[in-house]
Formats: structure tokens, C-alpha cells, sequence
């Protein structure tokens, strides 16, 4: 388990459990709109409240075990369209419609943006369902992926009550690729996402072993334990499409340099739609650098304390390693220690 050590002269060490600490959370704000039916104003089936209440909570459990403290937050729930909002010349000319890819998205945003019955909003991740309850394997959407997709500022989704559409499509809204991203369409050759910590992907593999063999030549019965996690990283990954119809409880994984992407995305240019920031810190750092990017972190703890928000709300994220500082901190602020090993604060 990933932990923070602090030592005090007075106090001996505190051992705190990053994953099971409490302290300040980041919130990812999402506002879900449900175009419903332009006659009857009915949702569509299946599609009830509790729904996205029990998606957004099943979402945070994965969100706690990656401790960056990124939460998703449900800031409102409406139903747009219907009768009243002009039938089938209002939003829910889109009912029941697909409309997550090109020209029909860029239409559907151009329309929100000029008519407010669509409720788009400029600081809350837009999400817009128009289909019913999905089915097992089908949840999911189109979420734009920055930098290039930095004008759109929300998607489609097929929703159910599970974690994984939540946390996969605004893996897209802050900059997640998927694993397989490169590999070219109608082929099997694997595809590459940028990361080192994941492995080549492609969709064409259907099970561990033929992961195993592409890059270990041998079956994953017969695999180290290293290359067993490296495997099981990228098959049961958030962004991979493997196990598909079991998504909801097996494709939770998040490596540490995926986890760095969102990191950056939130605190530059999706920065709109999230609570706070987080400041990184590394032994290897430079003080004059601002900290808002996993390559450029600061190097004390105490200089990245004081750019943080002197009403609290940020958070510090500790790279491993020894900050040998004894010093005082002089605002509310939540230090976290990432899971790629320990961070210790105030031992020589």
C-alpha cells in the first residue's frame, strides 16, 4: 500500500495510508441531461435518477483506490426537451438519435450552444442521454479527447449504474487515450496510447494469453509475477475494451502515468470543470517550476504547500522519495503520496 511518512520531533512518525486518509478531495463536476421523449415527455427507458446516483458512487470507489483524490461529483440532473421545449424542434429532436461522431456532434453542440433549453454548461463536464438503459457491455459514449477536442465541452452517453462509462469516458475528457490508440481501423495490428507503463494493445485479443504470447512469447500461466500485472494492466485497463461485458467490475486498472495525463488536463486546460489543483512534487524537482505538470513538479513540499490555495481546496501529490524538510505550514492543504512507492517527509 502507498504511504506518506511524516516526522515530527515531537510526535515521532505518523503513518498515514494515502488510499485511507482523510483530507481534501478534487471534484469533477458533471452536469447530466436526459433529452426525453418530444411527445409524451417520458426518459428514456430505464433511465431513472438512481441511475446516475449509483454510477457516480461506484465510480468514486474506483477513483479512491488510484489516490490522487479526484472525485466525481453529480452537480445537477434535468430533463431537457419534451413537449413543452418545442416537441421535436427542441433537444428532443434527439431522442432515441445517435449523435457522438462528426457532423451530427458538431451540430448538436452548435445547437447548444445558441439554445439554452440544452443547458450546456461552461464549467461542468456535459453529459447528454438520449437512449435507454444500456445493455451489459454496451455502456459508454464519445467524449472528446483534449488537446485537440478542447472545444467541445461534453459528449453522448449510454448509461447504466455501473462505474466504468463514467470513469472511461472522462478518461477521454481529460486527455486518456485509449490502450489500443493507434492500431489501425480493420486491423489486429496492436496499437500503442503513449504510456510506458502500459503495454501494446490491441482490440483483437480477447484473452491474457495472446497478451502473454505478443509480448512475452509464453502462456500467462508461465509468466513472472511482474509480467502477469503488466498483462493484467493493460487487459483489465479503464481505457481497454476487453472484458467488455464485465466492464462494470473488471477494467478498473489506472496505471501512474495515466493517472499523471488527467492530473495535467485538470489543471490546465479542462481546468474549468474540476474544484482544485494539485501541485506535484519530486526529490528531483525545481522550485521555480509551477508544479501544475507531472514534468515539472516542485521540489519541497513547503514551496508547493504555499502555491496552493491559501483557503485550502488544493491538493500536494508527493513523488517517492525523502523530502529532508522540518518546517511549518501555514494553510489547509492534502498531501498525498502516489502509489509508485513511499514519500517521506522530515527524515535527514
Amino acid at each position: 500500500m502507498t504511504r506518506l511518512i511524516l516526522q515530527s520531533a515531537l510526535a515521532g512518525l505518523l503513518w498515514l495510508a494515502a488510499a485511507a486518509a482523510s483530507g481534501q478531495t478534487i471534484n469533477l463536476r458533471m452536469s447530466v441531461k436526459v433529452i426525453v421523449h418530444p411527445g409524451t415527455g417520458a426518459w428514456p427507458p430505464g433511465i431513472t435518477a438512481q441511475v446516475f446516483t449509483n454510477a457516480v458512487a461506484a465510480a468514486n470507489e474506483w477513483m479512491a483506490s488510484y489516490c490522487r483524490g479526484y472525485r466525481y461529483q453529480l452537480t445537477e440532473l434535468q430533463a431537457i426537451g419534451g413537449p413543452s421545449q418545442g416537441g421535436t424542434n427542441g433537444p428532443s429532436r434527439w431522442y432515441g438519435l445517435e449523435f457522438r461522431g462528426d457532423p451530427l456532434r458538431r451540430q448538436f453542440f452548435n445547437l447548444a450552444t445558441n439554445d439554452t433549453r440544452y443547458l450546456l454548461r461552461f464549467d461542468q463536464i456535459n453529459i447528454y442521454v438520449a437512449s435507454g438503459f444500456a445493455n451489459p457491455g454496451d455502456s459508454g459514449g464519445a467524449m472528446p479527447i483534449p488537446p485537440g477536442e478542447t472545444n467541445y465541452i461534453g459528449g453522448q452517453i449510454y448509461a447504466d449504474d455501473g462505474a466504468w462509462w463514467i470513469v472511461h469516458e472522462l478518461g477521454h475528457f481529460f486527455g486518456l487515450p485509449h490502450t489500443f490508440a493507434t492500431q489501425p481501423k480493420d486491423s489486429c495490428t496492436p496499437g500503442d496510447d503513449g504510456f510506458t507503463d502500459t503495454l501494446l494493445d490491441s482490440t483483437c485479443w480477447s484473452n491474457q494469453n495472446q497478451v502473454a504470447q505478443f509480448h512475452f512469447g509464453a502462456d500467462y500461466d508461465a509468466l513472472n509475477n511482474n509480467q502477469k500485472d503488466q498483462v493484467d494492466t493493460v487487459f483489465f485497463n479503464v481505457m481497454s475494451y476487453h472484458d467488455y461485458t464485465n466492464k462494470n467490475t473488471t477494467e478498473n486498472r489506472l496505471t501512474e502515468q495515466q493517472l499523471d495525463r488527467i492530473t495535467d488536463h485538470a489543471n490546465g486546460d479542462r481546468h474549468a470543470f474540476v474544484g482544485g489543483y494539485t501541485r506535484f512534487v519530486s526529490p528531483s524537482g525545481n522550485d521555480s517550476n509551477s508544479g501544475l505538470v507531472n514534468n515539472a513538479p516542485k521540489r519541497t513540499v513547503l514551496n508547493a504547500v504555499n502555491a496552493s490555495a491559501s483557503g485550502g481546496g488544493d491538493i500536494v501529490l508527493l513523488r517517492p522519495g525523502n523530502y529532508n524538510e522540518r518546517t511549518n505550514f501555514n494553510r489547509r492543504v492534502t498531501l498525498r503520496a502516489t502509489r509508485a512507492g513511499w514519500a517521506t517527509i522530515g527524515k535527514p
